[in-house]
């Protein structure tokens, strides 16, 4: 078990909250609160405990209603720890336009440029939502929706106007959140940029009627400072994101898309050393990708982790069957015990090449997930037979020597992963490929994965099987459909043509038909299905 997948101890969790939301509270009156009229220190002392046991409130809320928050990991912990972390920034970029702006007023007052501008006037310039932005991106949608609520309350407590600040800066966030719930590209933060503008023009429009203006200066820089602090809120982000998930261990979607460019060092090595292995992954990632969709996972991660997940197949890929000549197996001069123990080494292979490589941890915790704790049925059932030919009690072979040492999928797309991961080995072993074949082994394989328990520990539900089943026999259906077969040309004499060629047979490696059923049956049993 990794560090980050580790329990904390209940108390040390509630000590870190606790110390993190103090913090921001601190920074808050420090940081916010000069800007408000000079008040005697018990007055702000009192206002910075007020906050903090708002914040405590907000945070225990989080803890019953959100799973996340609920969660006693090491990595979780961490994650609300960064929120708190990213309210204090956001504090500090807010305190610090907050001086610039007032030093424009005083420079248009000075300079006769623009007299008589307002500071509510530039409030709406202010970039409320940079914090905002960067957790939804990284974390996802509950946390962003807490940052939201923090963000709402400590900026409209310290401010001039606060159910003005408090409606602008709820508005927007929410509206930052939603933009952002799906980053495939940087033209994502323009958009969530100009609809964060949008959505607060007019409530720039309702200030200008609920506090008259003083010229037409004032009222156009509200309307266009809203544009402003959309799109500053965005380009802080996209400039602080990258900084966050280096530090943190995070990846956002965008991070995900460019290691799904198959330049990676991994991938490329993987699709030299085992072209099996990679094209398996390939057709898991079309798989996986679209039954995310369906099920409103992570299409991303599923399919950059489809891609990564047997990459330890590297270190030793002719003792794969997807990776070995026609008529070779290596595991055929072996041990049933030494074969199972090669087949387990992929999982550990890939852990370590995903550190040494620095993958994401999202994407390193689905190598040793997709698998679970399931058994080699094939080399268990070898050796089974061989004890049973000695003479001797075939239980007594230690079911832990075939296993996969887990964990189980702890999510949702690992799940997912462990689904494809079967269902497109075994689709390859079909002889006749129809729809209704592919359509029956999908059923088979999930209702063999379901039973066996491995799916308890993450949250599929049976919904979610069923619309995972149509999407992977909708994809497989698609991939390995039946060809039409060519009539041989009359005149044998001349060389065919690889495109219309058809198969006899006896095909180039020599294997009868008989030999092709023969292969195709032991492939079933290795895989259970018969």
């Amino acid at each position: 078990m990794k560090v980050s997948d580790s329990v904390v101890d209940p108390r040390y969790r509630t000590g870190a909250f606790v110390a993190s939301q103090a913090t921001v509270a601190v920074a808050a009156e420090f940081c916010l609160g000069g800007f408000l009229p000079s008040e005697p220190l018990i007055v702000r002392l009192a206002r910075a405990t007020s906050m903090f046991l708002v914040l405590l409130v907000v945070q225990r809320f989080s803890v019953v209603a959100l799973p996340y928050y609920r969660s006693h990991r090491v990595r979780d912990v961490w994650s609300v720890v960064w929120v708190h972390l990213l309210m204090i920034l956001s504090i500090g970029i807010v305190a610090a336009c907050k001086v610039l702006a007032l030093g424009l007023i005083s420079y248009g007052e000075v300079s006769k440029l623009w007299p008589g501008l307002s500071e509510e006037a530039l409030s709406f310039s202010l970039p409320y939502t940079t914090s905002v932005l960067i957790v939804q991106s990284i974390l996802g949608l509950q946390f962003g929706l807490v940052t939201t609520l923090l963000s709402s309350i400590v900026f409209s407590v310290y401010s001039p106007t606060p159910v003005a600040t408090l409606s602008l800066t709820l508005v927007t966030s929410l509206v930052g959140c939603l933009s952002f719930m799906r980053v495939r590209s940087r033209s994502a933060y323009l958009k969530a940029a100009l609809n964060i503008g949008l959505i607060a023009v007019p409530l720039a429009i309702a200030s200008i009627f609920l506090q008259p203006v003083i010229n037409p200066v004032d009222g156009a820089s509200r309307i266009l400072g809203c544009l402003v602090g959309g799109c500053l809120s965005a380009f802080i982000a996209v400039g602080v994101t990258p900084i966050v998930e280096y530090l943190g261990g995070y990846a956002s979607d965008m991070r995900l898309i460019e290691m799904a460019t198959l330049d990676h060092a991994l991938l490329k090595e993987l699709s030299i050393q085992a072209p099996g292995t990679w094209n398996h992954s390939m057709v898991m990632g079309m798989m996986v990708e679209s039954a995310a969709d369906a099920i409103k996972a992570n299409p991303v991660v599923c399919r950059v982790g489809a891609y990564f997940h047997d990459v330890g197949k590297t270190k030793k890929p002719l003792y794969f069957v997807e990776n070995q000549a026609p008529g070779e197996n290596r595991h055929d001069k072996l041990s049933s015990s030494m074969s199972a123990l090669i087949i387990r080494s992929h999982v550990k292979d890939g852990v370590e090449l995903a550190r040494k490589h620095k993958l994401p941890e999202v994407i390193e915790d689905l190598i040793p997930q997709h698998h679970g704790t399931s058994v080699i049925e094939y080399f268990l059932e070898k050796a089974r037979k061989e004890v049973e030919e000695a003479g001797e009690d075939p239980e007594t072979v230690d079911v832990s020597l075939y296993s996969y040492p887990g964990p189980k999928p702890q999510t949702r797309e690992a799940g997912l992963l462990m689904l494809a991961d079967g269902i497109e080995a075994a689709a390859r072993t079909l002889n006749d490929p129809t729809g209704d074949r592919i359509q029956g082994m999908v059923q088979k394989m999930i209702n063999k994965v379901f039973s066996s328990g491995q799916l308890n520990e993450c949250e599929l539900t049976l919904r979610d099987l069923h619309l995972i089943a149509k999407c992977f026999t909708r994809v497989l259906t698609g991939i390995y459909h039946q060809r039409i077969a060519y009539a041989e040309p009359a005149d044998k004499g001349h060389e065919q043509d690889d495109a219309t060629r058809v198969e006899t047979p006896e095909d180039s490696a020599g294997r009868t038909e008989p030999h092709r059923k023969v292969r195709a049956e032991e492939d079933l049993k290795r895989l259970g299905l018969e």
